[in-house]
């Protein structure tokens, strides 16, 4: 088996399986559906549980920031069978926001644990080159502005008087763990939700230079 060749049969996305982001920083972008990532896995190694497979390591819930809002965030190690073999651990991460302030007072989303479980797994399983060409820019059939890095820019996000949180030395920790874990897009979001020190910054960005 050529080293391309798993990647290669995972890497291409059917233009039915993306969903255009319709509200947030991320407004305009294409979004892989999660069930098209477990469809490739299940078509590619066999049924979940036996082909393939994933643990939780580990689960943290953020403190409370200084507008009463709570993140959480997931890892997992994923595993694939080739013959008789099981591989080493694959590992993801990912996160969600479980309690947000917003303009109608804190919401705490049920759905928190589940979609940062989905993260992670999409982190783990881009390692093997699921939908590898969205992350990659050249789609193929979606190169005329649908995926994620060829939608229009969209009107930066401005926040009166920056009345963001402030980047607490516990939520540092595990965005240098994530982009460690090769979660880029870690970074960029932590740089607009939050303000943050400047050897914050500086310890950010050293993270993305060893890690890139």
């Amino acid at each position: 088996m050529g080293n391309l060749e798993i990647y290669n049969k995972l890497k291409s996305v059917p233009q039915d399986c993306l969903k255009t982001i319709q509200a947030g920083r991320l407004k305009g972008m294409s979004d892989i559906k999660p069930q098209w990532r477990v469809l490739k896995m299940t078509e590619q190694f066999g049924p979940c549980g036996f082909g393939w497979k994933y643990k939780v390591t580990n689960r943290l819930f953020t403190d409370k920031d200084s507008f009463g809002q709570v993140a959480v965030f997931i890892d997992i190690d994923l595993f694939i069978k080739i013959g008789d073999t099981w591989s080493d651990a694959i590992p993801g991460c990912g996160g969600s926001t479980f309690i947000a302030n917003e303009k109608n007072g804190l919401y705490m989303s049920d759905e928190a644990v589940k979609m940062a479980t989905t993260d992670a797994l999409s982190v783990a399983m881009k390692m093997l080159g699921v939908g590898a060409d969205v992350y990659m820019g050249h789609g193929g059939k979606y190169d005329s502005g649908t995926s994620e890095q060829k939608a229009e820019p969209q009107e930066k996000k401005t926040y009166p008087e920056d009345n963001r949180p402030w980047l607490t030395e516990k939520l540092l920790r595990v965005v240098l763990d994530r982009i460690a874990s090769g979660d880029d897009e870690v970074a960029k979001k932590t740089f607009e939700t939050y303000k943050m020190k400047k050897e914050y910054k500086e310890q950010i960005n050293s993270q993305i230079e060893k890690y890139k």
